[in-house]
């Protein structure tokens, strides 16, 4: 505010005077513009990463954590060599502490010989989900594949050749399904639901 008033004062005192005072008044008002416009500092966040090596490449996970813990993701930035290869922007996502922070680059999840990118996408107390980026041997980037976003506590069956996803509901729903690939895509190829006791 006093920047303000110091503003006006200064017009109407320069309006009367000399041509130079006018270019004064000029470089006045671009000085309060920037500071009128400059951004508040973020001081309830401090920034967060995390380095995992592999597959000839390294992979940052960045993002910012707050004063409670929580880790709001940002990007996933792959350097080839210490340069950037590519950046995955993944902002929609919040973790409640480091511990949950959890990415992985050493699984093939679709076993065409190339490993994946996979990182949490939720947390819950008994289960989890993620989003996978699938190796694209051809540009030789990493592919996002949202049919996966969804699936409770995935975990790669090699031998099988398969995801399975084993979770439960409350005390006493449980659930079991595994999806195969079939041209490229993830299809269910069974479904099995317990909600007595558990036990089938």
């Amino acid at each position: 505010m006093k920047y303000v008033v110091f503003f006006v004062i200064l017009i109407l005192t320069g309006c009367n005077k000399k041509p130079e005072n006018l270019s004064k008044a000029k470089i006045a008002v671009d000085t309060i513009s920037h500071i009128i416009n400059e951004e508040p500092k973020d001081t309830t966040t401090v920034p967060f990463s995390k380095t995992l090596m592999g597959n000839g490449y390294s992979y940052v996970l960045m993002g910012r954590q707050e004063m409670n813990g929580v880790i709001n993701f940002k990007s996933l930035n792959i350097f080839e060599k210490k340069k950037l290869h590519q950046k995955i922007i993944i902002d929609t996502v919040s973790v409640l502490s480091e511990a949950e922070a959890y990415f992985d680059v050493n699984k093939d999840v679709n076993f065409d010989g190339y490993n994946d990118l996979e990182v949490i996408n939720q947390v819950g107390n008994y289960w989890s989900s993620s989003s996978f980026w699938l190796y694209n041997k051809k540009t030789k980037r990493y592919d996002y594949y949202k049919p996966m976003d969804t699936i409770v506590n995935p975990l790669v069956d090699k031998k099988n050749k398969a995801i399975t996803s084993n979770y439960h509901i409350g005390p006493t729903d449980y659930y079991y399904k595994v999806y195969e690939w079939k041209n490229n895509k993830l299809i269910m190829t069974h479904f099995q639901a317990d909600e007595n006791n558990g036990n089938e």
